[in-house]
């Protein structure tokens, strides 16, 4: 199983206190892949404060949603990215038969998230930050 768009796949996004380096192991979104550059969306399992708006470029999923992703309940962050170079260093995993990947998107899902994105993108531009080498 690939790295490819719509893989949720480990890997080791980088931090805003180093951009560029290899940060903690996180599962991210992949957005897009063109070899040899991927870029992936964050996702946090830290749940999202109740009462508190969820901003375009935020998307919750739940027990169930997020269980048919082989994942505990988690937040994808489209506005947090990184460009990462499809190695060992940022994908640790990639040489593994399944390269890391957690789950694949279903179609619809991809499509609704390729939405979000363009209208995050078309709308609040200056909201979404770019990590990585």
């Amino acid at each position: 199983m690939p790295i490819a768009e719509g893989a949720f796949v480990k890997t080791l996004f980088p931090t805003d206190e180093h951009p560029r380096r290899p940060g903690l192991p996180h599962i991210a979104y992949c957005l897009a892949v063109v070899r040899p550059l991927s870029l992936v969306a964050y996702t946090t399992s830290r749940r999202w404060p109740a009462g508190m708006p969820v901003p375009l470029g935020v998307r919750i999923f739940d027990a169930a949603e997020a269980a048919r992703l082989n994942q505990r309940p988690f937040v994808l962050r489209l506005d947090r990215l990184a460009k990462l170079p499809l190695t060992r260093d940022w994908f640790p995993e990639i040489q593994s038969p399944v390269q890391g990947v957690v789950a694949m998107a279903p179609r619809r899902l991809r499509d609704e998230l390729l939405s979000l994105m363009e209208a995050l993108a078309r709308l609040r531009r200056e909201r979404v930050k770019t990590l990585g080498p």
